[in-house]
């Protein structure tokens, strides 16, 4: 028997996943919790204890203990806390509910299913990689290492994606796609046609907003402005926004929107709380252009647009932004729609 090591104490489900599994098979004589935020430790999860950071892996014995990777808020965090935990040379573990039926598929490495999720015959998922609550993989899909299913989200038959790709909530794969290393997918979106690597994808059909690779468009994304362009406070108004949609202390000027954990329904938070709060309507592809505070304040300075002060009410759209209210709305009924379905 051994004791396993749940690296992340974020993810209540990924605890009580181990405890389903032990319950099951008794793979563990005991379940432990680390995370390297000090005001955690101590503290019990589903009665796990948090008994300290990752460092405490290096007074382990490999021999007697496995350690299971929770952090899966996004691909680049997940495969930057993977590489911790390997540093420790403790073995990983596979964590894959009892209910699932694998015939057929094939589990390369430590691989994470949840309860509900589907594994289609002759599917391949890569080591490091998590399969949420109600995911689909269908059959003969390729999934690479370090990708993320996020609830509910389907891969129809063939699909193939590439290392540390994430698929969000309810977003949906047509078959026989390919989606390209690194590749974000909104939470809702319908991707119909293959998408590169790098690129962050989202609506119904998906399209790209926002491309991590050296981007074939010159557009504004890339833009460089003095820093006598940004106004100092617009930029803390923006960081206080950021900071408190996505459940931060605070937020670095030059930290990439996505790589804080921001997904697309983070996204439509924030340009709700900036149109609230300055009167400005931003279209919802400024912040997958901008990704950064910095470039966001940098951008809605260059408007030319004098920015209300942090006491004006919600102003009335700019003309033309008509349709992008408008997409937002149906962005907004779409997933308030499939919520309903899934709660069904």
């Amino acid at each position: 028997m051994k004791t396993l090591y749940l690296c992340g104490a974020g993810n209540s489900e990924g605890v009580r996943l181990a405890l389903s599994i032990n319950a099951a098979k008794s793979r563990w004589d005991r379940i432990s919790l680390l995370d390297d935020d000090p005001g955690k430790h101590g503290r019990k999860l589903l009665g796990v204890e948090i008994v300290g950071d990752f460092g405490r892996l290096a007074e382990v014995d490999p021999e007697a203990a496995e350690v299971a990777n929770l952090v899966a808020r996004t691909t680049a965090g997940r495969l930057a806390a993977r590489r911790a935990i390997a540093a420790y040379a403790v073995p990983f573990a596979s964590l894959v509910h009892p209910s699932i039926d694998l015939l057929g598929a094939e589990l390369e490495g430590d691989v994470t299913v949840y309860p509900g999720a589907t594994v289609g015959p002759e599917v391949r998922v890569g080591e490091g990689s998590v399969i949420f609550m109600g995911a689909i993989a269908g059959h003969e899909s390729r999934v690479g290492a370090g990708c993320v299913l996020a609830s509910n989200s389907v891969l129809n038959a063939r699909v193939e994606l590439g290392e540390g790709v994430y698929v969000g909530t309810n977003a949906t794969v047509l078959p026989e796609l390919r989606v390209g290393a690194g590749a974000t997918i909104g939470a809702g979106s319908a991707v119909i046609e293959d998408v590169p690597a790098g690129a962050s994808v989202i609506g119904v059909p998906a399209r790209i907003f926002a491309e991590r690779a050296a981007a074939s468009d010159p557009g504004p994304a890339p833009r460089t402005l003095g820093q006598a362009s940004i106004d100092p406070e617009l930029e803390r108004r923006l960081a206080r926004i950021w900071a408190e949609v996505l459940g931060l202390d605070e937020v670095g000027p030059d930290q990439n929107f996505f790589d804080l954990g921001g997904k697309s329904l983070h996204a439509l938070r924030v340009n709700e709380r900036i149109e609230q709060e300055t009167g400005r309507a931003l279209p919802l592809t400024d912040l997958f252009r901008f990704p950064t505070l910095r470039a966001l304040a940098a951008h809605l300075g260059a408007e030319g647009q004098p920015v209300p002060s942090a006491h004006a009410g919600p102003g009335r759209p700019p003309a033309g932004c008509g349709g992008e209210g408008a997409a937002r709305a149906e962005f907004r009924r779409r997933m308030r729609t499939r919520g309903a379905r899934t709660a069904r």
